[in-house]
């Protein structure tokens, strides 16, 4: 018997999410350099742990979804400056963009070993959810 989730509780890791990217992506705004140090590294981590919370907290969200939420974070960071009369930094960008990347690597290169072990499924899952609400459906499929 697999444990269920509910979905208050789903409802409130994604808020935690939410609130977590928001707070990354307005923190260049305002008190960023005076709480922690300005450096690439200490921006790649804090992407990483972003990123690696959101595959944990949502796992119910698709695997590109997660990454693809990440680097429009990433973007929004990127060009936070700009509203506050600073330069973009294309170094930071690049370590933000690498820790979003080093979070999704893992993921995508597990998916690629289930792959190659044989783990495949005929048909998609989005589709067998369709089939069981919509019986109808396989048959509308193979007509068209």
């Amino acid at each position: 018997m697999v444990p269920t989730v509910s979905f208050r509780m789903m409802r409130w890791a994604s808020a935690l999410v939410v609130l977590v990217c928001a707070v990354v992506a307005l923190a260049p705004l305002s008190l960023r350099n005076t709480v922690l140090p300005d450096t690439v590294l200490v921006d790649a981590l804090s992407f990483y742990g972003v990123t690696a919370a959101a595959y944990v907290l949502l796992p119910f969200v698709r695997r590109g979804d997660v990454a693809i939420v990440a680097m429009w974070i990433v973007l929004g960071v990127g060009v936070a400056p700009c509203f506050s009369g600073q330069e973009i930094s294309a170094s930071h960008m690049f370590a933000d963009m690498a820790g979003v990347l080093m979070a999704a690597g893992p993921v995508y290169i597990a998916r690629f070993r289930q792959v190659a072990q044989g783990d495949v499924r005929a048909r998609r899952r989005r589709e067998i959810e369709l089939s069981d609400v919509l019986p109808i459906l396989p048959a509308i499929k193979g007509r068209v």
